[in-house]
Parts: structure tokens; C-alpha cells; sequence
């Protein structure tokens, strides 16, 4: 199964959700990877960089290393995990409400990433 297929499956709201946050990952920069890992979509750009969970109330959106971002107006929460953060979006509203704090923390992720391999790549030549 495929990204597009698993989100196309969940109910209301989560898919509508999930499709919107789809869109503005993708549109973060042409190297993102889709892949569905632990049975949940994640995204890749020079690493791991987000994941969409659908539950009972909502869609998860996590950050695989949300305890490096700074902009999230502490919107983030670490649920118990050291290096995840995620926020629980529960419509489409409540979405739209804060893509730009959203946005800015995806290019906050990916650029964190890429420089994270970049500088390790250099260090390996």
C-alpha cells in the first residue's frame, strides 16, 4: 500500500487532514520520500523527518526529531518520548488555523536534516 491509498481509506476527518498535511510536506522540497513504516505514513528528506498517525480523535503529526525545533510556539508535545514531538490536529479548521507555524516548523526540520547530513558527509570524505 502506498501513502496516497492509506489516506484515502481513513474516515472524516483524518483523511482530509492527513491530505492537506500530505500536501504541504510535499511541497517542502522535491527529495521527499513517502513510505508507509510501522504501518503509518512517514516522510524522509536527508533522514526521517515527519509522520501522520490517524486515531479516534484526530491525525498525529509527529516530528522524529521534534526536540531540535524551536519555532513550534509550544505547540509540540513530547508524550513521554525523548525525541518525537507531536501535535493532535482533530479538523480541518483547527489545521488551518496554524499552517503557518506548520510550515515553519517542516522548513525547520528538513533544513535541520540536511545540514545534519551534509556536515556528516564532509566529515566522512
Amino acid at each position: 500500500m502506498n501513502v496516497a491509498s492509506f489516506i484515502y481509506d481513513q474516515p472524516q476527518p483524518q483523511c482530509e487532514i492527513m491530505t492537506v498535511l500530505r500536501t504541504w510536506i510535499l511541497d517542502l522540497a522535491p527529495g521527499i520520500k513517502e513510505t508507509i513504516s510501522y504501518k503509518i505514513p512517514f516522510f524522509n528528506f536527508y533522514g526521517s523527518l515527519c509522520y501522520l498517525n490517524p486515531t479516534e480523535e484526530g491525525v498525529d503529526f509527529g516530528f522524529t526529531k521534534g526536540y531540535e525545533l524551536h519555532g513550534d510556539n509550544g505547540m509540540l508535545e513530547a508524550k513521554g518520548r525523548k525525541r518525537v514531538k507531536t501535535v493532535t490536529f482533530h479538523s480541518i479548521a483547527e489545521l488551518e488555523e496554524n499552517e503557518e507555524i506548520i510550515r515553519r516548523l517542516l522548513n525547520e526540520a528538513a533544513i535541520l536534516n540536511e545540514f545534519r547530513f551534509k556536515r556528516k558527509s564532509k566529515k566522512l570524505r
